[in-house]
């Protein structure tokens, strides 16, 4: 037992996957928690740690809540139930499918607590609470009506139709006192209902755009003053004149010239925040209306806007799904910015990650995106945003405090790790058209970045001199040492020897080489794969490379001669490969997102670890420790796999010191033919099927078939099963086969008497013990005759 797990093994310790794809998204009113809508979940995210705590849906709730929804659901299947939109309360979470459904449900239990139609021609597009957290308020996509609901007493109180909908704004007004509701319709009017008496009180007209936000001076219900922004690039402020009608009018038009996403007031309604759609966020004072840049622009899309108040943050929520939180200071006339938290909320395929910093604290991850990712691992997976690219981010290289990083622009940007502020790059030098196509690995050198090597998809490949300013220390330049025509195929990796005198490169072209990396000089051509070589990657202790291919192989080669010492199979084709444990071990990352820890003395796996579901392109080893490394992959997964060695070994010793105990007492109670029926669950439990016939067999012979029919009696499902896997073993053998067939009698005739315990046939038992049972039949029946026919012959003499 012990030989199996003296290898090393890995185990996932901590997950990171997308938990927003878009669209609704709320914040709790505590500010701890962020709900984001996935597909057919809602995920409770934790702000503090980016961690999902749960999830709301019908694939995610257990058995007693799918069959509550079962019977709304009535043919439409479950699975496919997508959700369009959501909101919540302090309480409740209202959830609208697109199957006409709603269901409410329940924050604190997580549980499915109303299901009902919404009664809407089509699919409910837009959903909101009331400031008591008592109605609900739906919006249909095709029949152009609100209707609201008193969940609680499960009625409709009432349908709104007076307006072009659908309505992809709704607001109650923040008073528990007031019964008005504000509806952004298709022409670009705002609509306000009284639901209590179902009249159209005003009609707020003035946008020629869409409605993107709608924030209220404050939760009084007198609050007289409301704003307006559009994608028309204008802010409207509305007064309710105190004349009798009590109408909303104009107060002031600001135009901004740039499409507004979202607004919020601040400072007790003394100020409003506006977000652009260009990532800039303004400040617009209610008294004097003037204007200031909290935020310049940026390479962010902003989407939606939401601001907490009791923590007295804002978050800005990006087109590419990340979500920005910001504190907001508004000690003086201007408010401040501190950026807080920075939480992916989708990361695409992630292509490429590295570590960089003290004890490789940070990780840098490149997804399918021009920005790429700066990770505190120290920190709760704190996450920072870089930008600089114009385009994707195809690779990473890094040493120490320098990064290095490459795309599709074909620009190279070096950047430093700021000692000032945490999980922060700052940016040193660039230059663009490095390469004439997009640059698809990048390399620098070990203990010191001194150079670098870029390769680019045409089959070139650049190695660069890295040159430090002696004047200015933070100052650095890079310039060209040397280019090749590497391969006649796109170059998929490039690496650095340890000792940094060689280069090595793969291609598609079903080779890798090796390069003096002083000069343009081809020390040797590694030729033997059938399909294109993906990775390359240098032993740390031997002078051997491991190269990975699409023929689903792994090559060990020599550098002294260039010859292949050793071939490992795989089933698909292998993206990446590096080395682990000081060179004694291969980790292997394939495209059906496998992963395999080869030990490269036997040429055994030793591992196989299946937690990515689509390939995984990248994998990050910590050079510090050897102890943990990062997979990424096109399923947007980000994975952190530990050294469990040791743990799995202590666990190993302890099933086994605690299994020979047991063993020992067995001994001892079979000896001493004390406690059989204890002695009998203690072999099931160590799967003794000798033990287990020794001790029915000690009833037997007493012809004590009480004792056998109570010994089987209090057993429990999962001890039935082993001792049906024991009778299995007994047929096989005569000398066994009566205390086979007379426990089986036993465990066959109480399956068909419980329902419950039907699955006794697990593995078609029944179906392997028939030919036995049958054989024992035979025999016994000719045995019958024999006996029949001598008895016969004693009579006749």
């Amino acid at each position: 037992m012990l030989a199996t797990v003296s290898d090393k093994q890995y185990a996932a310790d901590a997950r990171y996957t997308n938990f927003y794809a878009g669209h609704d998204i709320a914040w709790a009113e505590n500010g701890e928690h962020i709900y984001c809508l996935n597909g057919d979940v809602i995920n409770q995210v934790n702000v503090e740690t980016s961690q999902i705590v749960c999830s709301f849906g019908v694939n995610v709730s257990d058995g007693s809540e799918k069959s509550k929804a079962s019977d709304g659901l009535d043919d439409a299947k479950m699975d496919e139930d997508n959700i369009n939109c959501f909101a919540m309360s302090g309480e409740h979470l209202a959830v609208a499918h697109g199957s006409g459904l709603l269901r409410l449900w329940e924050l604190s239990t997580r549980k499915l607590v109303k299901l009902w139609k919404s009664q809407h021609k089509g699919p409910v597009v837009r959903i909101e609470f009331s400031a008591s957290g008592n109605f609900i308020c739906t919006s249909g996509g095709a029949d152009a009506t609100i209707r609201v609901w008193d969940f609680a007493n499960n009625s409709c109180l009432c349908a709104l139709k007076d307006f072009p909908g659908p309505a992809l704004l709704l607001r109650f007004h923040p008073s528990p006192l007031k019964s008005e509701i504000y509806a952004a319709g298709a022409d670009n009017t705002i609509y306000c209902w009284d639901y209590g008496t179902k009249t159209l009180l005003h009609k707020l007209r003035g946008h020629i755009s869409q409605v993107t936000g709608l924030s209220f001076k404050s939760i009084a219900a007198e609050c007289d003053q409301l704003v307006s922004v559009s994608r028309d690039k204008v802010l409207i402020a509305w007064q309710l004149n105190a004349d009798s009608n009590s109408t909303w009018s104009q107060s002031k038009v600001i135009p901004l010239y740039i499409e507004l996403e979202g607004v919020a007031h601040i400072a007790e309604g003394a100020q409003v925040l506006v977000a652009c759609r260009s990532g800039k966020v303004q400040q617009i004072d209610t008294k004097s209306w003037k204007i200031r840049d909290l935020l310049v622009e940026t390479d962010f899309e902003i989407s939606r806007l939401l601001y907490c108040s009791t923590r007295q943050q804002l978050t800005l929520i990006t087109t590419e799904q990340n979500i920005i939180v910001y504190n907001v200071s508004t000690e003086n006339e201007r408010a401040e910015l501190k950026l807080v938290k920075q939480l992916i909320g989708y990361n695409d395929e992630i292509l490429d990650m590295c570590f960089l910093g003290d004890k490789d604290r940070y990780l840098a991850v490149a997804t399918n995106s021009k920005h790429f990712k700066l990770y505190d691992t120290e920190q709760n997976m704190n996450c920072r945003l870089i930008c600089g690219h114009s385009d994707t981010v195809m690779s990473l290289a890094a040493s120490h405090n320098l990064l290095i990083s490459v795309g599709k622009d074909c620009s190279i940007h070096l950047w430093k790790l700021s000692h000032e502020i945490d999980c922060f790059l700052q940016p040193l030098t660039q230059q663009t058209n490095c390469h004439t196509a997009t640059i698809g690995s990048v390399a620098i050198t070990h203990n010191g970045a001194k150079g670098f090597a870029s390769a680019c998809q045409d089959g070139s490949m650049k190695v660069w001199q890295l040159s430090r300013d002696k004047q200015d220390r933070n100052k650095y330049t890079f310039s060209l040492l040397y280019a090749a025509l590497a391969h006649d195929k796109e170059v998929n990796c490039v690496t650095y020897a340890l000792n940094n005198k060689i280069l090595a490169t793969a291609s598609q072209d079903k080779t890798a080489k090796l390069w003096s990396a002083d000069s343009n000089n081809l020390l040797g051509v590694l030729r033997g794969h059938t399909r294109g070589v993906w990775c390359v990657r240098f032993s740390p202790v031997d002078q051997v490379v491991v190269t990975s291919s699409s023929d689903c192989s792994l090559r060990l080669w020599s550098i002294a001669n260039f010859s292949c010492l050793k071939r490992l199979e795989q089933e698909c084709t292998i993206l990446r490969v590096e080395f682990l444990d000081h060179g004694k071990f291969i980790l292997s990352a394939a495209s059906d997102g496998l992963l395999k820890l080869w030990n490269i003395k036997t040429n055994i796996c030793v591992q196989s670890i299946d937690e990515h579901s689509d390939r995984v392109w990248s994998v990050a080893v910590s050079s510090c420790s050897n102890r943990y490394f990062y997979t990424g992959g096109a399923d947007s997964k980000l994975i952190r796999f530990t050294d469990v060695t040791e743990t799995v070994r202590s666990e190993a010793l302890d099933q086994r010191q605690a299994m020979l105990e047991q063993e020992q007492t067995l001994q001892c109670l079979l000896h001493a033919q004390e406690q059989l029926e204890k002695a009998f669950k203690l072999a099931l439990v160590l799967d003794k099927p000798k033990a287990t016939n020794d001790i029915i067999s000690s009833f037997v012979r007493k012809r004590d078939a009480v004792a056998v029919r109570q010994l089987v009696d209090q057993l429990n499902l999962d001890q039935r099963l082993v001792l049906l896997q024991h009778v299995k073993a007994w047929s096989t053998n005569s000398r066994h086969s009566y205390i086979a067939n007379l426990i089986l009698q036993h465990l066959l005739g109480d399956a068909l008497v419980n329902s419950t315990q039907k699955f006794y046939n697990k593995g078609n038992l029944v179906e392997t013990l028939t030919p036995y049972v049958q054989r024992h039949f035979k025999r016994v029946s000719e045995l019958k005759k024999d006996l029949a026919f001598m008895e016969f012959i004693v009579k006749c003499m």
